[in-house]
């Protein structure tokens, strides 16, 4: 039996795919033990009923928690984010230290700081086991997309960072496949396997929400950061003519709902719903009640390079997609007929774009809906895809 490390910033009760990667191994018969940090994303502070220890160890379905103490308050402050991104390797490699020669192999699950990478890396070198590398989130691209200058000093140490993780990784596998090609500007000799988001099957509930059926119903849920580019969603927004009712609603919270409030309230926009944050098992409730799926991102290039994990949940349901992006997401929605993109930095284009929708959507959402169910069943197979990773480890 293979005992695998996974060295990751989140891990349960946090959300997050690797939750159910690490599940899916023990099913199939590996050993599973996490190094990860005390539960506090996305608010940076430590949940109720957690305290944060310094190291501690939990036991979670048959999976050991090596938990590692975050520096509360990187929620609202770069510095003490730039501060938790340290501590987690200080206190990451202290642990490995202690605990690394035990394992067949480690497996680096990166949706944040690559340097989550860096205590994996110290197990590479001490103890000689295999290391794998999964990217949700691209570096640099990712770090000057939030705003991080590009000088001199950052980018020599970026791409010392970069440089480093990747040359001691015996496999990268990426969610992207825009990712490979800027993984192989830094690693050209490494191999790099395309491994996407899969949707997270869970029981599912009736949610509190209750949509307007006498309106067209646009719908967004999810994170609200800078990232989601809603300020220029609502700009666009604000814009459109339609001559049937209408409704544009936001599921979810995050660093940019109350700038957001601000902005509809400033420029008086209308029709627009804030509905909150609901539970991801009352997410698809809301989302079968809507007409049209609203998947935007910001225009950073790095962004646009990713495949949110929002994609899968969105084609479950199975309803016409607005994305508001180019890049992966304008590939995935335009090439499978999926719906219609606009870019990302025009309202006047967002919100001719927005009018479009409304008879698209009347027109293709039986065709959508099969389209949606295919893709699910062939590039986003939790199967096939979890059968590659393991083929690719055991090699």
């Amino acid at each position: 039996m293979k005992r695998i490390l996974i060295i990751s910033e989140i891990f349960h009760p946090e959300s997050g795919l690797v939750n159910d990667f690490a599940i899916e191994l023990v099913r199939r018969g590996y050993e599973v033990e996490v190094l990860t940090h005390q539960p506090s994303y996305p608010g940076g502070h430590v949940y109720p009923g957690y305290h944060n220890d310094k190291y501690s160890v939990e036991h979670w379905n048959g999976i050991v928690i090596h938990r590692i103490a975050v520096v509360e308050g990187y929620g609202s402050s770069k510095l003490k984010k730039i501060l938790n991104y340290r501590a987690f390797v200080r206190r990451g490699k202290h642990i490995a230290k202690r605990i690394g020669e035990s394992y067949d192999c480690v497996f680096v699950y990166q949706t944040g700081p690559l340097t989550v990478a860096l205590p994996g890396v110290y197990i590479k070198k001490k103890f000689k086991k295999p290391l794998f590398v999964w990217t949700f989130d691209i570096w640099p691209d990712a770090v000057y997309a939030y705003g991080f200058p590009r000088i001199a000093p950052l980018t020599l140490f970026l791409n010392h960072l970069i440089r480093k993780v990747y040359r001691n990784s015996d496999h990268i596998l990426v969610s992207s496949r825009k990712f490979i090609e800027s993984i192989r500007v830094y690693v050209p000799d490494r191999p790099v396997t395309y491994a996407p988001n899969w949707l997270v099957e869970e029981t599912h509930k009736v949610s509190g929400v209750r949509l307007d059926t006498s309106r067209f119903n646009f719908t967004f849920a999810g994170n609200i950061s800078k990232a989601q580019n809603l300020e220029n969603v609502l700009l666009g927004w604000a814009k459109t003519r339609f001559v049937i009712p209408v409704a544009l609603n936001i599921i979810g919270e995050g660093s940019s709902l109350k700038s957001l409030r601000e902005l509809v309230e400033r420029r008086s926009i209308p029709n627009v719903y804030f509905w909150g944050r609901y539970p991801s098992d009352q997410v698809e409730d809301i989302l079968r009640q809507s007409d049209v799926l609203v998947l935007p991102l910001m225009a950073d290039p790095g962004i646009q390079k990713t495949e949110p994990f929002k994609l899968q949940t969105y084609l479950h349901v199975g309803k016409p997609i607005f994305g508001i992006a180019y890049g992966s997401i304008q590939d995935i929605v335009e090439m499978n007929g999926l719906g219609i993109c606009a870019a990302p930095n025009h309202p006047d284009e967002i919100a001719a774009k927005f009018q479009e929708m409304v008879p698209f959507a009347e027109k293709c959402h039986k065709e959508v809906a099969e389209r949606s169910r295919m893709l699910l069943l062939s590039r986003f197979d939790k199967e096939q895809i979890i059968s590659r990773i393991l083929s690719i480890m055991s090699k």
